[in-house]
Formats: structure tokens, C-alpha cells, sequence
């Protein structure tokens, strides 16, 4: 794997770890207003997020 790869599999992690924080930041606020079923869905994409960060470490 060259360099460019490393770059371009770098940022991807960026941009994923970047949305996993929004993600948790939304869950914790609609968990605080009360709305299990939005956080749970949010939860769900969560865990897909984490999923594909897995995979691209994988590479």
C-alpha cells in the first residue's frame, strides 16, 4: 500500500470518526429529551459507522 493509500484510508477514518461523535452527541441529547426511539435509530447508525471504520482498518 503506497502512500496516497494511507492518506485517503487516514481521512476516510477522520471524516468516521467525526460523524461517530456527532452521532453520540445526538443520542445523548435526544436520550435526554426523552426520545428512545430517534436515539435508538441514531444508536443503529452508530453502530454501522463503527462497522465500516472497522473494515477500513481492516485494509
Amino acid at each position: 500500500m503506497d502512500r496516497q493509500q494511507f492518506e485517503k484510508l487516514g481521512e476516510e477514518l477522520r471524516m468516521m470518526g467525526h460523524k461517530r461523535r456527532q452521532l453520540a452527541e445526538q443520542i445523548f441529547q435526544e436520550v435526554n429529551e426523552g426520545d428512545n426511539t430517534t436515539s435508538k435509530e441514531l444508536y443503529q447508525e452508530l453502530s454501522q459507522v463503527s462497522d465500516q471504520a472497522i473494515h477500513i482498518m481492516m485494509r
